[in-house]
């Protein structure tokens, strides 16, 4: 149902000057009285309070003194949005209404209004009617009253509130000064607030459920591969995110699954399955924006990685990642994608095949007594999911006894600090090689505490993964 905000100019004293021009009764346009306390800063306020768009309740003579100004008015904001908005007129002469989008509302104005809310649109605001704004407050349709209280006292003219005071059903949500002296303040229909309290309280239970479904779709546990140390973290910036790994350990022939949750969902080599590996899969991808709808994409990234490598027949990985990038495109709007890296680990050769789909590119570290070797696995093609027809194509790495595997999404490499500096790949690599000596989870502990510490508690925006593989002998 739509929302009714009202929104008025009053005094100190609770007035509102009734103008001495001929009036119908119960309209009243706002004076001169209030023009030396606006300003650019509360028109800027009253803009976005207004909202992107909504439709106007109006009594006739306030629709005649806008629509006066308004249609001629210089663009902006404002006067786009009102031009835009659908006028509802209280008006015995519908037909003579000219700004439009315009709708005449007869007498029985209650049933009109509530009929008027009961449709799809956008809220309905409510200026400069005492009539409108005092029967809609006795009915309970208004649920949001916004005062903008100048600072003078007139004395004389008509209250906002009839008694004085706001009514009995409105409780102060919260209030505003601004440096002209206006104080905005916005009270709330009670019955309003605990709906709005009971429909929070809902969404709120319905995203810890998406939560842990979400956690539900990361490895709950890692496969034992001899020689191979596994460790992985996922930190949404939300309740749910869209960044995404996996370990998937691929027999010839069929699959087994695999990662397990060492607490905060770090996910080691020290919590194993064992499984026969012929070819262990390894992927990581970041999808495009952030929350629910960024990891409902994520669940169908994984849906269609696991739909290639569930029989393991293929050792193709161009046409895998090919396969993917349809796969997405098609259970995707416009403008989705992901970033994603995936790789195939030779359990027995430990031949490393990989296809790079526009991720950041994951590294291999190696020590050559004393002297890092940094590989680099960059290449393969665009990301999926935006382009139908993208080919790929995959490289190849052998692995050595001590190499080490980092791959990550950019809210590792780019968490921030307080002056906007990015920790970046260097420190993330830097910090890597000074604890290689370390299994992979402890690795992965030490890189999220040197992240953190860099950002020294200034607030993450984007999602944090983390995927580190050691190789500790043959």
């Amino acid at each position: 149902m739509r929302k009714l905000r009202l929104f008025e100019h009053i005094s100190m004293d609770g007035m509102i000057e009734i103008s001495s021009a001929p009036a119908e009764v119960g309209d009243f346009p706002y004076g001169d009285w209030t023009a030396p306390y606006r300003s650019p800063e509360g028109l800027r306020l009253v803009t976005a309070m207004y909202g992107e768009s909504f439709d106007l309740l109006l009594g006739r003579r306030t629709y005649d003194l806008l629509g006066s100004f308004w249609p001629k008015a210089p663009k902006s904001a404002m006067a786009d949005r009102l031009n835009a908005a659908t006028k509802y007129v209280l008006t015995h002469r519908p037909e003579t209404l000219e700004w439009g989008p315009s709708e005449g509302v007869g007498p029985d104005l209650v049933d009109s209004v509530r009929r008027i809310k009961a449709m799809r649109g956008p809220d309905l605001i409510l200026t400069g009617s005492s009539t409108l704004t005092s029967l809609l407050l006795e009915h309970g349709l208004a649920d949001e009253v916004i005062l903008l209280v100048n600072p003078v006292l007139l004395g004389r003219g008509k209250r906002f509130f009839s008694e004085g005071t706001p009514h009995r059903a409105l409780a102060l949500q919260n209030s505003q000064a601004l440096p002209t002296g206006i104080v905005v303040n916005s009270y709330k229909l009670i019955a309003t607030m605990a709906e709005e309290a009971a429909s929070r309280a809902k969404l709120e239970r319905e995203i810890e459920i998406a939560r842990e479904v979400q956690q539900r779709l990361f490895p709950q546990t890692f496969p034992e591969v001899a020689g191979v140390e596994i460790a992985a973290h996922c930190r949404p910036a939300q309740a749910v995110g869209g960044d995404y790994y996996d370990i998937i350990t691929i027999r010839d022939g069929s699959t087994a699954e695999a990662g397990s949750a060492l607490g905060g969902n770090i996910s080691s080599g020290g919590s194993t399955t064992p499984h026969i590996c012929d070819r262990l899969g390894i992927a990581i991808g970041d999808v495009s924006g952030k929350g629910i709808s960024a990891s409902l994409l994520m669940a169908s990234l994984r849906a269609s990685l696991r739909s290639q490598t569930l029989n393991g027949s293929s050792r193709d990985l161009g046409a895998k990642m090919a396969n993917v990038n349809t796969l997405l495109y098609e259970a995707s709007d416009i403008n989705r994608y992901a970033t994603f890296f995936f790789a195939e680990l030779d359990c027995k050769s430990r031949t490393l095949r990989y296809v790079n789909a526009g991720h950041n590119a994951p590294v291999v570290l190696r020590n050559e007594n004393g002297a890092w070797r940094i590989f680099r696995l960059e290449d393969g093609g665009p990301v999926v999911g935006l382009l139908p027809d993208a080919t790929y194509e995959a490289q190849a790495l052998d692995l050595l006894p001590g190499d080490m595997l980092l791959a990550y999404t950019d809210g590792i490499s780019e968490a921030m600090n307080g002056a906007q500096e990015e920790w970046g790949e260097d420190r993330l690599i830097a910090e890597a090689q000074a604890h290689k000596d370390l299994n992979a989870a402890e690795v992965l502990r030490h890189l999220f505490r040197a992240a953190d510490a860099f950002a020294a508690g200034a607030p993450q925006h984007d999602d944090m993964t983390l995927l580190v593989i050691r190789l500790s002998g043959a």
